[in-house]
């Protein structure tokens, strides 16, 4: 395979780390990554029209 060609596959991939609790999100071909609330409480809503992300809400609950 050449250069280029291994390029663009390298592209389409991310490494990711399993061992921590985290949302990932592709969006646009970018990869966003959304830790888990400091308070141990929350959600992430995402709104999806026509196939693709339109909204993402992100809350945090303070106990």
């Amino acid at each position: 395979m050449n250069k280029e060609a291994n390029k663009k596959m390298n592209e389409h991939y991310a490494d990711v780390e399993l061992s921590e609790d985290a949302v990932l999100v592709v969006k646009n071909g970018e990869l966003r990554k959304y830790p888990k609330p400091d308070s141990g409480f929350g959600k992430h809503v995402i709104n999806w029209n026509d196939g693709k992300i339109v909204n993402e809400e992100v809350r945090y609950t303070l106990k």
